[in-house]
């Protein structure tokens, strides 16, 4: 079997971001990103502007969107479609990413990435110390949220479309899911 890729490799191997290519280190594979489709954009784009809003209101800490990558362990660098970062640990944001966990994870699931996000991604968000996961699926328009032990990620909440989102790793933050899922309803969503 082929060695596992560590994080200095996937440094060395992947071209910058802005060359319109991105990949992720998963359990030492390089896997090349496919780009999202709109929806997704539209949904990533919202959920961003509500939450940085709300966590600097707040003073809690950093949101980032991808190409945004996320050192999490010796074999995984992942780019969570948004991720946030108390101001507690804002040490752990360098120039070309997060070097650890985030406390907040989202990843929104399309057809190709919904077993890779669930059965693999997920649990080393878990057994890295990833404090929250949220799990946007955009055909069923709900948004999963799931709570780290440290070792596991837990189902907390399935929060419905028309439901009030918060966190308790972003204490205060209160995201109403309606008007960002009313802006995808117009958007075609591919098939999955």
């Amino acid at each position: 079997p082929q060695a596992k890729l560590t994080g200095a490799d996937y440094l060395r191997l992947t071209p910058p971001p802005h060359r319109g290519v991105r990949y992720q280190l998963i359990e030492g594979e390089l896997v090349r990103m496919a780009g999202a489709n709109d929806a997704h954009q539209v949904f990533v784009g919202e959920l961003y502007i509500e939450v940085r809003t709300q966590t600097r209101a707040l003073g809690l800490g950093e949101t980032r969107i991808p190409p945004f990558d996320v050192y999490i362990d010796e074999h995984n660098t992942f780019q969570p479609d948004l991720l946030f970062v108390s101001s507690e640990r804002r040490h752990i944001i360098r120039n070309r990413g997060v070097t650890g966990s985030p406390d907040v994870v989202v990843e929104v699931l399309s057809e190709s990435t919904r077993q890779r996000d669930f059965e693999t991604k997920l649990p080393v968000y878990g057994r890295n110390g990833v404090r929250e996961a949220w799990m946007a699926d955009l055909h069923a328009q709900t948004v999963s949220k799931y709570i780290g032990d440290g070792h596991v990620m837990m189902l907390a909440q399935v929060y419905a479309a028309d439901e009030v989102l918060t966190s308790e790793a972003m204490p205060g933050v209160a995201i109403d899911l309606g008007p960002i899922f009313a802006l995808i309803r117009g958007v075609a969503l591919p098939d999955g």
